[in-house]
């Protein structure tokens, strides 16, 4: 006869809940598109003791994979906040986005800033030429 263990778990659901990875990605795929692919997007993640770390990086394919960091944000296994990280956004250090909406309106701000839009244009400049 075998003995059963309690199960302390009980039900693991997953829920839906929009990482700032998948925001982020999303954001990601459409430069390409916007740009014919002369310009991309991509994320890279790694951790970095108890948290996850995300690299919102511009890639310049036809100038050897050229790769620029626009910005780099750190968050835990709760997801939010979000901590800005880039030396980039010195003024940001510190400051938390404490929701998916606070984290999505950052960004929106990150990437329609007249500093992005002026390396966006100079790296489209580049690759073209």
């Amino acid at each position: 006869m075998t003995i059963q263990e309690p199960d302390f778990w009980g039900e693991i659901e997953v829920d839906g809940t929009v990482t700032p990875s998948m925001i982020l990605k999303q954001q990601a795929s459409l430069l390409g598109v916007k740009t014919n692919h002369l310009l991309e997007a991509e994320v890279r993640t790694h951790t970095y003791y108890d948290s996850f770390r995300h690299s919102f990086d511009l890639v310049v394919p036809g100038l050897d994979n050229y790769t620029y960091e626009l910005f780099k944000v750190s968050h835990g296994a709760k997801l939010y906040p979000v901590t800005p990280l880039s030396e980039a956004d010195a003024r940001h250090n510190g400051e938390e986005l404490l929701t998916e909406d606070d984290f999505k309106r950052w960004v929106h701000h990150k990437l329609s800033s007249p500093d992005t839009k002026r390396i966006v244009a100079n790296l489209l400049s580049m690759a073209r030429s």
